[in-house]
C-alpha cells in the first residue's frame, strides 16, 4: 500500500492515437448500448452492443444511418429523433427515460435511456450522446404485478358489489319474516301454546341474528367500495347512550352481567347516530360475549377537550394476548379461528367499529390484558368545527370530491345546531329499530352468549333448562333408546330437541369434554354432535370416542355447516358414522338418527354373540378342568378296584372250612340245603358233606366276586383311556405360554366383552398404567378376566345403585405385574372370601361356581396369585398378581399399588 505522504505520481503523457484507442476500448467493452449523433440526427458512432441491437455486422456501419434506416418502428424512430432534437435545443441533459425498441430480431424492449447534448469549448451543442440499459425482465414483472392489481381490484370490486346485492336481496325476505313474526308473537302471545311460542321465538332470534350479518355485510362492502356516507346530526351522545344501555341492561342481567354507564356528559356532538350505535352496540356485543357470568361491563363517557370526546367500553372477560392485538380490527378475523372456537361471529364487528369511527374522523384504540379483561377506546370529534376541519383536510389530501362536499356540509351545520338539542329524526327511529334487532338476536337468557349454560339462577324465569340428567326409571322411558345431544349453541339444542324427544330419551352438552362425562356415565345409543365446538370439538370427541375399548361402537354424527369435500372426508376419517351438513331437512336428521341406532342395535348384537362365544369359550376351558378332576377320580377308582380284587385273592376262607371240617358237628340245618345222603348214611358222613357244599358255594361266589371287580376295572381303565384321549386333544394349546402385555389383553377382553356392560348400563373406569410383560396364556388370561367382568356385573346390578360402575386397572407392585377388577356391588363378606375359590362354591342362584376355582387354578399354574379385596365404595375388588419374567425391564412410570 503506497504512503499517502509520498507526492503524487503525475499522469501519462498520451499520445493523440493512445487517446483515441483507449477510448474506444472503454466504448466497445461498455455494458450498456453507446450511440452518439450530429445535429442532424445522423449516427457518427456507436459501440458493439448497440450495433448487434441494431442488426449490424460492426459498429462502423452505424455511421451515415439515421433513426429511421434501423429495425425500429416508425413511431420509435420518430420519437427518438424528437427527443433528441429536444435535449440538443435545450442543452440540458434527459436522464432515465423509459423507451421501447423492436430489436432485429423482432423482439420488443424495454429501455432506460439518458442522454446528454455534446457541446465544444464554446458551449455550443454540436451533437448528441445517448446510453441506455435493457429492463426489459423488470419492466415485464412491473406490467404483470400491475395487471394482477388490477385484476384482485376488480375482484375486490365484484365480491363487494355481490355481497351488496345478495345482501339487498336477503334484507327484503328476512324482513318479511321478522315483521310479521314480531307481531304474531306479540300480539297472540296469550293465546299460543307454550311450546308454539318457543318455537317462534327461536325463529325471531335466528332471523334477527342473520339479519345482522346481513347488515354487517352490506356496511361491509359499503365501506370497502368507499360508497359510505355520513349523515350527520346534532346527538346528545351522554343521553344516547344511557337510553340505549337502559333497552340493553335487562337482557344483560338476566345473563348475570351487570350494564354500568360513567363519566361527564359531552354535550351534544355532531355526529352520524346509526354509525355511533352500531360501534356501541357491537363493542357491548363482545363485552357480553367474552366476558364472564357475574362480570361488570363499563361505558364510560368523557370529554377529551374541546374538540374530542372518547367512548370507553371495558369488560372483566377473558382479556386478549399481546400477540392478538395488532389483528384485532382486520376484517373476517377472529383471535380463535380453530374447530373449538368458543365464540362465534363473522370477524367484521370490530372491523366495522374502526371504518365507522374513521368515516366519522375519529380513531379506535384498545387495551387487554390476559385473564383481567379488555377496555376498547373510540375517539371521536365533538364540534362541527372539528369535524369540518379534519374534513378539509382529508379532502385536500385526498382531492375528493365526496370528501369535500362531507366537510362543507358539517361547516354547514354550525355550532350553534350542535349545541341545540336535536329531536329525534329517521334515523333514530332506524337506530331504535337496529337496537330491538340486536336484542332480539342475543341468545336465549339460559344460555351464555358464547352457548354455554349458566350458573343456576341466572336464565330468565321462563327458560327451560335443557336436560343434562340420566333418563329416569320409568318403563316406558327406559324403553326407548338415549340420545346425546352435543352443540355450543342452545338454539340448535333447543331445536334438536324439539324434533328428538317424542321418540328418544335426550342427554345434552354444551361441548365435547361435556359430552365425554355423560357419555361414560350413561353410554347413549347415539351421538349427535357438532363440529366447532369450545374445550373439545367434535372431531376430537370422535376421536376419542373410536378409540375408547368399550365406548367405541357407539355411533357419532358429526352436524357442521361445512359442506366441503375435504371437510367431509375429514370427519369421515376421524371415525364419524355419519356427517349431516347444515341446513338439514328435519326429516333427514330423523332418518339418520333412526339408521345410527339400527346400527347401534347390530353392533350390540354382534357384541352378545362374541360375549357368548367368549363364555362357551370360557366353559371349554372349564370342562377340561372338570375332564381332569374326573380323571383323577377314576384312577383313585380303578386303585380302589385293584385293592378290592387283592383282598379277595388272598382271603382265608378256604383255609378256615379245611378248620370247619375237623371240628365241627352236630345236626344238620333243616333250611339248609338239602345235604342228607343215603339212609344208612352216618351222621358225621352228612355233616361233612354239607360243609363240602357250604365251601364250593362260597369258593364260587368268592371267584364270582373277583371276576366282577375285574371287569369293573376293565370298565374304568376304558373310560379312563378315553378322557385322557380328551384330555390330550383339549389340551394341545391349552398350557402354552407366551410373553403378554396384559394392558393389551385387557384391552381385548373388554372390547370383546364391553357391549355387554354397556347393554347393561354400566359405567366402565379404565386406568392402564405403564407395566412390564407377563407369561401366560392368552386365552386362560382372557378367561379369568371374562369370569371377574362377569361377576362384578352381576353384582352391581345386585348392588340398588342408580349409577352402577365396574373400574378395571393394572399398574406395577415391584417385581408383580397387577390387575384389578372392581365393582359398586355390595361386596364379598370376609368370611367368604377364601370359600370363592373352592370348587362348586357360589352365592349366586343358579351358578356353577367353577368360574373362581378355574381361575384360581390358572393363576397358580402361572405362578401367580388371586386375592379379593374390600373395594373403595363397599364393593368388591379381586386382585390378579402376575410373576414378571426374569429378564422383563421396570416400565418407565412404575407405579405404586392403589
Amino acid at each position: 500500500m503506497s504512503d499517502p505522504k509520498e507526492p503524487k505520481r503525475a499522469a501519462p503523457n498520451l499520445r493523440e492515437p493512445q487517446k483515441e484507442q483507449l477510448l474506444r476500448h472503454i466504448v466497445s467493452t461498455f455494458p450498456y448500448s453507446i450511440w452518439w449523433k450530429d445535429r442532424d440526427c445522423v449516427y457518427i458512432g456507436t459501440n458493439e452492443f448497440n450495433a448487434r441491437g441494431a442488426g449490424l455486422s460492426c459498429p462502423d456501419d452505424i455511421i451515415g444511418l439515421t433513426d429511421h434506416d434501423l429495425p425500429w418502428t416508425r413511431e420509435e424512430a420518430e420519437h427518438y429523433i424528437r427527443v433528441d432534437k429536444a435535449v440538443m435545443a435545450s442543452g440540458e441533459p434527459l436522464l432515465n427515460m423509459e423507451e421501447t425498441q423492436r430489436q432485429a430480431d423482432g423482439s420488443q424492449r424495454y429501455l432506460l435511456t439518458c442522454k446528454v447534448p455534446l457541446k465544444d469549448e464554446d458551449g455550443e451543442v454540436f451533437g448528441i450522446l445517448g446510453a441506455w440499459t435493457d429492463i426489459t425482465e423488470r419492466k415485464l414483472t412491473e406490467l404483470a404485478l400491475a395487471r394482477a392489481k388490477d385484476e384482485a381490484e376488480r375482484a375486490n370490486r365484484a365480491k363487494g358489489d355481490f355481497l351488496a346485492a345478495v345482501s339487498h336481496e336477503l334484507r327484503t325476505p328476512l324482513t318479511l319474516i321478522l315483521s310479521p313474526l314480531e307481531r304474531l308473537i306479540e300480539a297472540q302471545h296469550g293465546a299460543l301454546p307454550g311450546e308454539v311460542r318457543e318455537e317462534l321465538k327461536l325463529i325471531r332470534r335466528n332471523t334477527a341474528r342473520l339479519l345482522n350479518v346481513v347488515n354487517d355485510l352490506l356496511d361491509f362492502s359499503k365501506a370497502e367500495a368507499a360508497r359510505m356516507e355520513v349523515d350527520w346530526e346534532p346527538v346528545d351522545v351522554h343521553r344516547s347512550t344511557a337510553l340505549l344501555l337502559n333497552d340493553i341492561r335487562p337482557s344483560a342481567m338476566a345473563r348475570g352481567r351487570t350494564l354500568a354507564i360513567v363519566g361527564d356528559a359531552p354535550g351534544v356532538v355532531l355526529l352520524d347516530r346509526h354509525k355511533y350505535e352500531r360501534i356501541l352496540l357491537n363493542l357491548l356485543s363482545n363485552a357480553l360475549k367474552f366476558s364472564h357470568a357475574g362480570g361488570r361491563i363499563e361505558v364510560a363517557l368523557r370529554a377529551l377537550d374541546d374538540a374530542w370526546f372518547e367512548l370507553c367500553v371495558r369488560d372483566e372477560g377473558i382479556g386478549i394476548s399481546g400477540d392478538d392485538l395488532g389483528a384485532l380490527f382486520s376484517k373476517f378475523t377472529q383471535i380463535d379461528g380453530s374447530v373449538k372456537r368458543r365464540y362465534g361471529g363473522t370477524g367484521l364487528g370490530l372491523s366495522l367499529v374502526k371504518q365507522f369511527a374513521e368515516l366519522m374522523h375519529g380513531s379506535v384504540s384498545v387495551e387487554s390484558e390476559l385473564g383481567r379483561g379488555t377496555a376498547v377506546r373510540v375517539r371521536l370529534p365533538r364540534s362541527a368545527a372539528c369535524a369540518a376541519q379534519r374534513h378539509a383536510v382529508d379532502a385536500a389530501g385526498a382531492g375528493d370530491g365526496d370528501a369535500r362536499r362531507h366537510a362543507a356540509d358539517a361547516a354547514g351545520a354550525g355550532d350553534g345546531d350542535a349545541r341545540r338539542h336535536a329531536e329525534p329524526g329517521p334515523s333514530s327511529v332506524r337506530s331504535t329499530a337496529q337496537t330491538r334487532r340486536w336484542l332480539s338476536a342475543m341468545p336465549p337468557a339460559g344460555a351464555a352468549s358464547d352457548g354455554s349454560p349458566l350458573a343456576p339462577g341466572a336464565g330468565a324465569p321462563d327458560a327451560e333448562p335443557p336436560s343434562r340428567s340420566p333418563p329416569g326409571s320409568a318403563g316406558a322411558e327406559e324403553g326407548r333408546p338415549l340420545l346425546l345431544l352435543v352443540d355450543d349453541n342452545p338454539d340448535m339444542r333447543q331445536f334438536m330437541r324439539a324434533l328428538l324427544s317424542p321418540s328418544y330419551r335426550l342427554l345434552e352438552a354444551a361441548d365435547g369434554l361435556e359430552a365425554q362425562r355423560l357419555i361414560e356415565r350413561s353410554p347413549p345409543h347415539v351421538v349427535v354432535s357438532d363440529v366447532m365446538m369450545p374445550v373439545m370439538s367434535g372431531i376430537e370427541l370422535t376421536a376419542w370416542l373410536k378409540a375408547h375399548p368399550v365406548l367405541r361402537h357407539i355411533p357419532i354424527i358429526l352436524v357442521t355447516a361445512r359442506a366441503d369435500d375435504e371437510a367431509v372426508a375429514s370427519g369421515l376419517d376421524g371415525g364419524a358414522d355419519e356427517y349431516l351438513v347444515k341446513p338439514f331437512s328435519p326429516s333427514e336428521l330423523l332418518a339418520r338418527v333412526r339408521s345410527m341406532v339400527r346400527l347401534y342395535e347390530s353392533y350390540r348384537k354382534l357384541g352378545a354373540e362374541q360375549a357368548e362365544i367368549a363364555r362357551h369359550s370360557g366353559m371349554a376351558q372349564v370342562a377340561m378342568d372338570i375332564l381332569h378332576s374326573v380323571g383323577n377320580t377314576l384312577n383313585s377308582a380303578g386303585i380302589s378296584a385293584d385293592l378290592v380284587q387283592g383282598r379277595l385273592a388272598r382271603s382265608r376262607l378256604p383255609r378256615l372250612a379245611r378248620a370247619f371240617s375237623e371240628l365241627l358237628g352236630g345236626e344238620p340245618d333243616p333250611t339248609g340245603p338239602d345235604l342228607v345222603g343215603p339212609a344208612d348214611a352216618s351222621r358225621g358222613e352228612s355233616l361233612r358233606r354239607y360243609i363240602e357244599l357250604a365251601l364250593v358255594a362260597v369258593e364260587q361266589e368268592q371267584q364270582e366276586t373277583a371276576a366282577d371287580v375285574a371287569r369293573l376295572r376293565e370298565h374304568l381303565d376304558v373310560i379312563r383311556d378315553a378322557i385322557r384321549a380328551q384330555e390330550r386333544y383339549a389340551y394341545r394349546n391349552a398350557y402354552r405360554t407366551e410373553r403378554l402385555s396384559l394392558n393389551e389383553v385387557v384391552q381385548e377382553s373388554l372390547r370383546v366383552h364391553g357391549s355387554a356392560l354397556v347393554n347393561a348400563r354400566v359405567a366402565v373406569r379404565i386406568d392402564l398404567r405403564p407395566i412390564g410383560d407377563v407369561v401366560a396364556n392368552r386365552h386362560d388370561v382372557l378367561t379369568i378376566l371374562y369370569n371377574l367382568l362377569d361377576n362384578a356385573r352381576a353384582a352391581v346390578g345386585e348392588g340398588g345403585r342408580r349409577e352402577p360402575w365396574i373400574a378395571i386397572e393394572t399398574w406395577q407392585d415391584g417385581a408383580d405385574v397387577c390387575c384389578a377388577v372392581e365393582d359398586s356391588g355390595p361386596g364379598i363378606p370376609e368370611g367368604s372370601r377364601v370359600q370363592v375359590f373352592q370348587y362348586g362354591f357360589t352365592t349366586k342362584e343358579g351358578a356353577s361356581g367353577i368360574g373362581l376355582h378355574f381361575s384360581a387354578n390358572r393363576m397358580k399354574n402361572f405362578g401367580g396369585s388371586i386375592r379379593v379385596e374390600d373395594g373403595r365404595e363397599r364393593g368388591a375388588r379381586v386382585v390378579l398378581a402376575f410373576p414378571a419374567p426374569p429378564d422383563a425391564a421396570a416400565p418407565d412410570a412404575a407405579a405404586p399399588s392403589p
